[in-house]
């Protein structure tokens, strides 16, 4: 069977092109081979599970060490019944030493007989261990998804055996999650309390962050179905598509996957480009495909929503009086956000489309605008006719902004967006750029060969000034002579007459129409 782009479960070196598990990790070798037990943690569909399991075969083949890898998601919903979590915990180790142990290193009968007892984990391993001609090195996936007195056991079961190793107990160990286990704050139903990480694996002794793949390492990939097929790629889209993802394992796969296999595959005998890249981009965003919309759903919860307005409004006094330090981590964590040169930002370019989308989906439904009204006769766009529209549109149904319930703040901007995403839809491209350290929200629509420039900012003491000069930094690197400043009203209206107010400026040369809502 020829060789396909995975973005379903984990890799197979047989059936999916990968990169090479030895590339992504530096020094997991040398931790095992000094007895740590330490943490491996990254966003999900980045290739935690996927590398941990070539990892593990590797190193039974080169046959230091019995090694084997479990997953122990199934007892999330488990919470506080730890006898049931040890169960499954050993029934897990069972299942998979059948499946990738020869019979001589599985476990017997008797590391069986304590199944539900509540150190049971900690014994079933002690015995175990005892049993091996070779030392065992374990690693444990999904254990950030196992909650309260069942997580806090499970951990101090592993803590409890760490003095034995490696005679009587794994010789080292890894745990596998999306957080780092610094960042757990487990609630203990039986004593009232949370319990920090420290007090229930202070045992770790590294945590290791599973990165995006490098711009070497996507080009690389897409090497490898160029030697299956022939299929080339132009340099230009191999870096269109490592920009975009910022390496992003899903993502970067995604796009082989809907560029070489999918219903508008490019033929074998045409190199892709860059516009390839760019409509295989649109078709999954458009089609919301199970990642893209597991993303989508954090945005609802109240952590994730306070610190994605604050990115896209671009203030980034909220993100230190508002939030906390340990809701940016749950986002980097989640792969959402990232630290960039301005501040907290989107993780990456796909994403940075898709949130906006995403928060403004409804209301470009409800819109009732048809895309053609705003089109002239030549294909063009017209865009005067376009924001004459949407102020009239504003004043009589400003409610939309006041009765939202979910980012306020960002309350004009994301109505705005949906305004020119719903006429834009089929006919052309838009790009944003924001972080939270800008002070604006910069967009640019493409449409029939034509690009128009916006910058978003709330009003403010200087939000004309700063935004003269910001607006006019984004058209430079635009190559663009003219653009749109509209500025936001945060306080309530007062007087609807200067609602939609128009002004022209030229600043440094360039042509600025400042709007005023």
């Amino acid at each position: 069977m020829a060789k396909f782009f995975n973005t379903a479960g984990p890799c197979v070196p047989e059936d999916h092109y990968m990169v090479d598990t030895k590339e992504r990790f530096t020094n997991v070798g040398e931790l095992i081979d000094q007895k740590k037990y330490f943490i491996l943690h990254a966003p999900r569909q980045t290739g935690k599970t996927t590398n941990m399991i070539q990892l593990a075969r590797q190193l039974n083949e080169e046959g230091q060490y019995i090694v084997l890898y479990l997953n122990v998601e199934a007892g999330q919903p488990l919470r506080n019944q730890v006898d049931r979590v040890n169960n499954l915990v050993i029934s897990a180790f069972e299942r998979m030493a059948k499946i990738y142990l020869p019979s001589e290193y599985r476990p017997s009968e008797d590391c069986f007989k304590i199944r539900a007892m509540e150190e049971g984990i900690g014994e079933f391993l002690s015995n175990w261990c005892l049993e091996l001609p070779k030392p065992l090195v374990v690693f444990m996936d999904e254990v950030d998804a196992l909650i309260g007195d069942s997580l806090i056991s499970v951990l101090r079961q592993l803590r409890g055996g760490y003095a034995n190793r490696p005679r009587a107990f794994p010789h080292a160990l890894c745990l596998i999650g999306l957080r780092d286990m610094r960042d757990y704050r487990i609630f203990s139903d039986e004593t009232q309390r949370y319990v920090i990480e420290g007090s229930a694996f202070n045992i770790k002794d590294k945590s290791i962050r599973i990165e995006n793949f490098t711009k070497a390492q996507v080009h690389n990939l897409f090497q490898q179905h160029t030697d299956a097929t022939g299929q080339l790629f132009s340099e230009e889209a191999l870096d269109l598509i490592f920009e975009s993802t910022q390496g992003q394992p899903w993502l970067v796969n995604a796009i082989g996957r809907e560029l070489c296999f999918e219903e508008h595959a490019i033929p074998c005998d045409q190199m892709i480009s860059p516009d390839d890249v760019k409509n295989a981009i649109e078709i999954l965003i458009l089609r919301r495909d199970v990642h893209l919309d597991q993303l989508a759903d954090k945005l609802t919860e109240p952590r994730v929503a306070k610190i994605i307005q604050t990115i896209l409004i671009g203030e980034a006094d909220g993100v230190s009086q508002q939030t906390t330090n340990e809701h940016q981590q749950y986002l980097i964590d989640l792969g959402l956000i990232r630290v960039g040169k301005n501040g907290l930002e989107i993780a990456n370019p796909i994403y940075r489309e898709i949130i906006p989308r995403e928060l403004t989906w409804y209301q470009q439904n409800i819109l009732g605008q048809d895309p053609a009204w705003y089109v002239k006769e030549n294909g063009q766009l017209d865009i005067q006719k376009l924001l004459d529209a949407y102020i009239e549109f504003y004043k009589e149904h400003s409610e939309l902004i006041t009765a939202r319930q979910t980012y306020t703040e960002a309350a004009h901007h994301l109505l705005f967006m949906a305004w020119l995403q719903r006429i834009v839809n089929g006919g052309g491209r838009i790009s944003r750029e924001y972080a939270a350290g800008l002070g604006r929200l910069d967009l640019c629509i493409e449409y029939a060969g034509e690009r128009f420039a916006f910058e978003l900012k709330r009003s403010g003491k200087r939000a004309l000034e700063k935004g003269k000069i910001q607006l006019t930094g984004y058209l430079n690197r635009l190559n663009l002579n003219s653009g749109w400043l509209v500025i936001f009203n945060r306080y309530p209206v007062e007087d609807w007459e200067i609602v939609g107010k128009r002004e022209y400026v030229d600043y440094q040369g360039k042509h600025i129409e400042v709007i005023w809502l």
